[in-house]
């Protein structure tokens, strides 16, 4: 059969890191992380005749009274520019989840082209009206070593050199310690922002599935001794994924701008040559409560990537009522994204 259930967490990732629209929201890990709140995870990869993979796709399953469940699969499916595969997989899934009880698939893929939009419409596909992670992302080119930073904005650059002159030091680890200290940036930053943030038992989990494949990286920056800035950053193939961060105000201090240089040097090292700075709002606006990280990551050059959007596709159309009741049932309490 075309579609098989993969168990294998290095052919996994092998596939997904190498593919132009994988992203670590189809890591292996990331369906380990889950797997701590509640969902259940079914891996899926996709060939043509006895060929290797040409498509993967990591389905979460949330279970719903009556035997039903909810599927979403996060930035799914990777298809690596074979968009073509999508229909026949859809097809094979359809029927693997409606026996898992399914009654929509929600995805929501890293694919930008209106095309894309005409497929999801073709076989049924609604676009949702709230989606689940960002939908648009800023993306940097980190390649060329230095060269980096000389495409950057002068601004940027200047950041950088009066960090350095400052004295901050950023150092990386994937310890638990980081990962609580980071917390209480995060935490500061939230009250300040009045965003919502998970439990650190969330952070400390997402840590371990993560630095057991050696993928994560929690960078802390510091200023005689305090901590003032802090990032948790994710290495998937060849990209560098910034996926939370926060400051503490200290004056005139700007330490993100060298905690993120040093990020990205780390990453250059371990073969990098795209900085994915994570979500960005669709239309940045000075009014927009997002414009203030919007900024912040376009001094560091780069461009705007633009997402289909959340699309639920039908395992069992008649159930639309159960659908309602398993959106009530995914966000209560939860934040926005990730």
């Amino acid at each position: 059969m075309p579609l098989i259930e993969c168990s294998d967490a290095g052919s996994w990732d092998a596939f997904v890191s190498a593919a132009s629209d994988g992203t670590p929201l189809q890591a292996w890990a990331w369906g380990v992380l889950k797997a701590t709140t509640g969902w259940s995870v079914r891996r899926f990869l996709w060939t043509v005749g006895a060929g290797p993979p040409v498509g993967a796709i990591s389905v979460l399953r949330r279970a719903l009274p009556g035997g039903l469940a909810l599927h979403y699969a996060p930035r799914g499916p990777v298809l690596s520019g074979r968009p073509q595969e999508w229909p026949a997989l859809f097809a094979a899934l359809q029927t693997a989840l409606k026996d898992d009880g399914g009654i929509v698939l929600k995805v929501d893929p890293a694919w930008t082209a209106d095309e894309d939009r005409a497929s999801m419409a073709q076989l049924g596909g609604r676009l949702s009206r709230r989606a689940i992670q960002h939908q648009a992302t800023w993306v940097v080119d980190i390649s060329g070593g230095d060269a980096a930073l000389l495409r950057m904005k002068e601004s940027t650059r200047r950041n950088i050199r009066a960090g350095e002159r400052q004295g901050i030091s950023v150092e990386a680890s994937d310890s638990d310690a980081a990962m609580d200290a980071f917390y209480d940036v995060l935490r500061a930053s939230a009250d300040r922002r009045h965003f919502v943030i998970r439990p650190l038992s969330y952070y400390r989990a997402l840590l371990r599935a993560f630095a057991e494949r050696g993928q994560v990286a929690v960078y802390l920056a510091r200023h005689q001794g305090e901590l003032v800035a802090g990032a948790v950053m994710l290495v998937f193939g060849t990209t560098l994924t910034y996926l939370y961060g926060g400051t503490r105000l200290d004056g005139d201090l700007k330490p993100g701008y060298l905690l993120h240089w040093r990020a990205i040097q780390d990453a250059q090292q371990r073969g990098c040559i795209r900085y994915d700075m994570w979500g960005v709002p669709l239309d940045p606006t000075p009014e927009h409560p997002g414009y203030g990280y919007y900024v912040f990551k376009t001094r560091f050059n780069g461009g705007l990537i633009r997402y289909i959007g959340l699309y639920d596709l039908p395992i069992r159309q008649p159930l639309a009522a159960a659908l309602r009741l398993g959106e009530r049932f995914i966000r209560a309490g939860q934040p926005e994204f990730v």
